[in-house]
């Protein structure tokens, strides 16, 4: 059980000073992202940690995690990330710098949802703090350090801790960044075709028997956004999104929002020829 961090000690202040001069002296190796997250442990206690480099037009490039074996999500960048919060809130430009937690940036259902249950379930994520670091107008470094499991929550002064370092390694993570981006999948054709398929399927899955507003419904509860805060968003009221949902349920002869889930994440695998200039559900649907 990893425990909140009430006094740095002289031992682990040096511990995280000679960790960080082995790290500048070697910005371009290429596990300078883990080296990082190892010497922050010096600083506040966490079980597991992990890095990305978010791009508007490509899917994430994955640094690393250090999440035991079994309790790692589907990799972050073969996931359908276009539903993921931070993700959410990097192409809106709203990520913050210093993010305390991912409730902070998540809706209201967040937690509850298919999304969260099929892809960060496995991590019993307790706590979250992040740092986000923009390299241009596409591209933020995304380093995220987790509490897990029977952990207790980052307190307010290992918050405190993380934000004071928040400059340094901003620094670090952008230098090596610099460094190490040629030799990256900046433009990898996977990854760019990966991501264009994710968002031409959540943009036109349903849209061929799902009207506009039905499919702005399943878009936002897909997000995590309980019946009232999907009325709040649409400005509607909660019992005009509940009529929506029995009407899609209908149309999509399905039974609860987890199975439009299953039904999207079914289209997801579908290869992209199949659903090109289609409503994947319909591609989806003819192979049954």
């Amino acid at each position: 059980m990893t425990v909140s961090n009430t006094h740095l000690t002289t031992d682990r202040l040096a511990a995280w000073s000679s960790a960080l001069d082995d790290i500048l002296a070697a910005l371009d190796h290429p596990d300078t992202p883990c080296r990082l997250g190892a010497a922050l442990r010096n600083l506040v206690t966490f079980d597991a940690s992990s890095s990305f480099a978010l791009r508007k037009h490509s899917a994430p490039v994955t640094f690393f995690d250090d999440l035991p074996t079994g309790a790692e999500p589907v990799r972050y960048a073969e996931s359908p990330y276009l539903l993921d919060p931070i993700y959410i809130s990097f192409l809106k430009g709203e990520l913050p710098v210093c993010c305390c937690t991912l409730d902070e940036i998540s809706p209201d259902g967040f937690r509850d949802s298919d999304y969260f249950h099929a892809y960060w379930g496995p991590v019993k994520i307790v706590s979250e703090f992040s740092f986000n670091i923009p390299c241009d107008a596409n591209t933020v470094l995304h380093l995220s350090m987790l509490r897990r499991g029977k952990s207790s929550p980052f307190s307010g002064s290992d918050i405190e801790r993380f934000r004071a370092v928040a400059p340094l390694v901003a620094t670090v993570m952008l230098r090596h960044w610099e460094t190490r981006k040629g030799d990256l999948p900046a433009g990898h054709e996977v990854a760019d075709a990966f991501h264009q398929h994710l968002s031409y399927v959540l943009e036109t899955f349903g849209s061929s028997v799902l009207t506009k507003r039905e499919m702005e419904v399943v878009h936002l509860t897909m997000r995590g956004y309980s019946d009232k805060l999907t009325a709040r968003e649409l400005n509607i009221t909660p019992g005009t999104v509940r009529n929506h949902k029995k009407s899609i349920f209908s149309k999509l002869e399905v039974s609860s929002q987890g199975q439009v889930f299953g039904l999207f994440l079914q289209a997801l695998q579908l290869p992209t020829p199949e659903t090109a200039g289609t409503d994947p559900l319909t591609a989806l649907l003819e192979r049954h």
